[in-house]
């Protein structure tokens, strides 16, 4: 028992030179030296110029389906920041719509088109991944929302759900 204690304590009468005899080089030769700066950008501000509208669903109607690149029912956003600034974009594409009084859901399927021109007919399809974007030179991007949606067994009534796009700079 003592021949541990004893080589225990020289383990530890080592270490604690060692350490000493570091920190004591390291105080005579070392600096340390942090240099910090950040970069303040502007936000980017989403606009929303119209909600998708879907018309009344007809009793043999299966699904709905709202084109991006030429419905007129689309959904349309307006993302606004720093000319000429890289973004970049994502979503979800799939989202659930709950029945405002029941238990009731449907998936809904979103299609986004962009385009950093208001012209919807020429706008590309988005995909869900993040994407590399550019807001045009007045700091301006153009998003129509549309997608689908089985109501072949929905229950009659209203339906809610969010949507959500994220835009940053990049």
């Amino acid at each position: 028992m003592q021949r541990t204690f004893t080589l225990l304590f020289c383990l530890l009468a080592v270490s604690s030179f060692t350490a000493k005899q570091v920190s004591g080089q390291d105080q005579k030769s070392s600096r340390i030296s942090i240099n910090a700066s950040a970069q303040v950008v502007e936000s980017i501000e989403m606009v929303t110029v119209r909600n998708m509208d879907f018309s009344s669903v007809q009793p043999s109607q299966q699904t709905i389906s709202i084109d991006p690149l030429s419905d007129s029912n689309t959904g349309k956003m307006i993302a606004l920041g720093n000319a000429d600034s890289q973004i970049r974009v994502s979503f979800v594409r799939e989202r659930t719509l709950r029945h405002v009084s029941g238990t009731s859901t449907l998936t809904f399927t979103y299609e986004i088109a962009g385009n950093d021109e208001d012209d919807q007919s020429s706008a590309e399809i988005l995909q869900t991944d993040n994407r590399d974007l550019t807001l045009n030179s007045e700091g301006q991007y153009y998003f129509w929302i549309g997608g689908q949606v089985n109501v072949e067994n929905a229950k009659p009534g209203n339906y809610n759900g969010d949507f959500t796009i994220e835009v940053e700079y990049i």
